[in-house]
């Protein structure tokens, strides 16, 4: 990849041994190719056997560590004297070593009393007294911190070593795991539950025991962290996760005094044959998942007797063996993603089991014994699509179930009314009638997705989004539809008989975020203007609805209702609507606005169409129409757009970043007001500009339009942020 690069810096981070750089496939670098390598690691040898330029790093001088300290432990605790006195004795004590200084100032944030500094520095220097290695002197400030947590925040901490170094961990599944393990205290309800598993979370986060991975709803533990764990666990804990094992270790690596394994994330395609009947009175956790597993010896299960947890998930598994019926203490089994397991054994033995995972597995039918596992209150079969039914009474004798997703239709609503206690569900309903009684009937229903639909398709979206999609439905004219109550997310696709979503009863939308709308032929608005319903809608998609007019229908007697309709709307998607001649009303307030994008709409022709009220009383002074937060505006396949507003009015955009103007011809000036846009001495755009790219197509239309600016010709200023199209893209 890098052999055609002339110049480059390859930067390895985080290097452990030595390896040949042929053999991965990198440049040598030499003072011909002028290219460099650098590699950070923390044992001189590797430095050493790879024959690199040895730069020492040094640590932080006390200085700069009491800056990065206070950063952490915040600025306000320093008015008393004899406490930043104090912090200066516990920051020495860090010896310059950034990530125990971190830990340190989490560990003590919010802390005023200067007994407790005195305790804090005292015991910090029982842990560090007469080490000299740096990473001893770490794990010492890592061990302080760990010790100030409360047991059940240590237990959660300890149980993320189970997973592979630098392995990013989604945050909702362990969570969910900690509540598996029973580590959270029985709530009465999964919302309670997953309440306090996220404040461990955050605390665990705020003491930079966790952190945080950019731009993903996951974290990970620093490998320091992970390494501190598992030498606190070690006698109860083997983990050799992510390690690329071809054989599971031998019976005689366990120990009988081991409490959890967890050999997730290997390369494992059988159990040694030594191992057929192991002995393990202590172990509560099994985690096989991502391994190659085909096959499980017969007698394997039978000398687990306080085993718990049991994950087998994305195996090879074709059939789980009958010894697993010796699970009597089994809570937990996942299954999910074992694609060629086709059935289970009967499983009425395991009475204690509260969560079974089969999503994405290829069982073909229920498995016998589930209709009587009293004590289950999660179940997953979810895109298990060799499943095509349940035996009727097998879900109404659930009473005890939280959590439960499907994907068949359910042959009546009847099969959920005895489930009482029902938190979660992810299902599909195949007409209007069964949503109804439904949703009727759980005015606390916590998470759900939805689906109406008479054939078989797919739900993707997670419980979490609160969804309800409608698919092929014919609604009756003036028929009653009750949506659950705390909907987020409303979809409609391919429907007929509806003519806005006023036909669709939104009085238990109070929250509703996402509207979907697309190729609902007989649609003519959005909404109307007496419905104040969508005060909290966030996005907006049209897309395919061949007789929609407007987006908002204003009925006689409506008056300035329909003005903060849309107040806490941040994105507008129009694509391919083509009765539609104007957008937006000036009078609506779109403060929140972040993303426009209409897109092969033939007859649009304006963007923003002043009222009559503000244009009989207009005279020639510039209008501007205020988008404080739109970052993005991307206008495309427009045929008929002659303007984007008014001829006196122009757009006021504090904060655009991309805008992509393509095949409007019609459109002859850009009514864009950039005030961020500062220019320097030299007439050339600042730095300091939020604006980043312009895409426009053709470059003849480019040269015709008009881009008026009160300061300075602002065509000429943002041409090096220009990027012209065509068929094969943009250059």
């Amino acid at each position: 990849m890098l052999r055609g690069q002339m110049r480059h810096v390859l930067i390895l981070d985080d290097v452990w041994r030595s390896f040949s750089l042929e053999d991965v496939g990198i440049l040598e670098p030499t003072t011909y190719n002028r290219c460099k390598l650098v590699l950070t690691t923390r044992s001189e040898r590797v430095v050493e056997s790879m024959g690199s330029k040895k730069v020492k790093v040094p640590c932080f001088s006390m200085e700069e560590a009491m800056n990065l300290f206070l950063s952490k432990v915040g600025q306000d605790m320093l008015p008393n004297p004899t406490l930043e006195s104090l912090m200066k004795l516990a920051v020495r004590e860090c010896d310059g070593l950034s990530l125990a200084v971190v830990t340190l100032a989490s560990c003590m944030r919010g802390k005023s009393d200067p007994r407790m500094w005195e305790n804090a520095i005292d015991e910090l220097r029982g842990y560090i007294r007469n080490i000299h290695d740096m990473e001893d002197k770490v794990y010492g400030c890592l061990k302080f911190s760990y010790d100030r947590l409360q047991r059940v925040d240590q237990d959660c901490l300890l149980y993320c070593a189970l997973y592979p170094e630098d392995h990013g961990i989604y945050k909702d599944e362990i969570t969910e795991n900690w509540m598996e393990e029973g580590l959270i205290d029985e709530m009465g309800s999964i919302k309670a539950m997953e309440g306090s598993s996220h404040s461990i979370l955050q605390k665990l986060e705020e003491n930079c025991l966790l952190e945080r991975v950019q731009d993903r709803p996951c974290i990970k533990m620093h490998d320091l962290v992970r390494d501190m764990a598992l030498h606190i666990t070690r006698k109860r804990f083997l983990v050799k996760a992510g390690m690329q094992l071809e054989e599971l270790p031998n019976e005689e690596d366990w120990g009988e005094d081991l409490e959890k394994v967890s050999l997730m994330h290997n390369r494992s395609s059988t159990i040694p044959q030594m191992m057929n009947s192991p002995k393990f009175p202590k172990l509560t956790t099994l985690l096989l998942s991502w391994n190659s597993l085909k096959e499980i010896p017969e007698s394997f299960f039978e000398h687990f007797p306080n085993l718990k947890i049991l994950d087998l998930s994305y195996t090879r598994l074709e059939s789980l063996p009958n010894s697993i019926s010796f699970l009597e203490k089994l809570t937990v089994l996942l299954l999910r993603g074992c694609w060629c397991l086709k059935s289970l054994p009967c499983l009425s033995k395991l009475q204690a089991l509260k969560k079974l995972d089969l999503r994405r597995s290829g069982i073909e039918e229920i498995p016998q014994g589930l209709e009587i596992l009293v004590n289950l209150r999660y179940l997953n079969l979810q895109r298990t699509s060799r499943l095509i039914e349940i035996p009727t009474g097998t879900l109404s004798k659930l009473c005890r179930l939280q959590y439960l997703a499907i994907h068949f239709k359910l042959e009546s609503e009847e099969e959920l009314r005895e489930l009482n206690k029902l938190e979660v569900f992810e299902g599909r309903f195949h007409n209007v009638g069964d949503l109804n009684t439904f949703a009727s009937k759980r005015k606390t229903l916590y998470k759900f997705s939805i689906l109406v639909c008479y054939h078989m398709t797919d739900l993707h979206p997670t419980t979490s989004s609160n969804l309800v999609r409608f698919e092929d439905v014919t609604f009756d004219i003036g028929g009653e539809i009750i949506l659950p109550y705390g909907i987020k997310q409303l979809s409609l696709l391919r429907c007929w008989g509806v003519r806005s979503i006023n036909d669709i009863g939104l009085r238990n939308a109070t929250d509703l975020k996402v509207c979907e709308l697309r190729a609902c032929r007989k649609l003519e608005s959005v909404i109307s203007s007496q419905c104040d319903q969508l005060q909290t809608l966030e996005s907006l998609y049209l897309s395919g609805l061949d007789n929609l007019k407007v987006i908002v229908e204003v009925r006689a007697g409506a008056g300035e209702s329909s003005v903060g309709l849309f107040s806490s709307l941040k994105e507008i998607t129009l694509n391919d609507c083509n009765k539609i001649k104007k957008l937006f009303s000036a009078d609506w307030v779109l403060s929140n606005l972040e993303e426009i994008s209409v897109m092969n709409c033939r007859e649009l022709e304006e963007i923003i169409t002043e009222s009559e009220q503000k244009r009989l009383g207009s005279n020639n002074d510039t209008i501007k129409f205020p988008f404080p937060k739109l970052r993005r505006l991307e206008l495309s396949n427009l045929v008929q757009l002659h303007r984007i507003c008014s001829e006196n009015g122009v757009m006021d955009c504090d904060s655009l970043q991309f805008i992509r103007i393509s095949f409007c011809p019609k459109l002859k000036q850009i009514p864009l007001y950039l005030p961020q846009l500062e220019i320097d001495d030299e007439g050339k755009l600042s730095p300091s500009n939020s604006l980043q790219r312009i895409q426009v197509y053709p470059i003849d239309w480019w040269e015709a339009v008009e881009w008026g600016h009160p300061n300075f010709n602002i065509k000429n200023v943002v041409r090096p942020l220009l990027k012209f199209g065509d068929d094969r893209g943009w250059f």
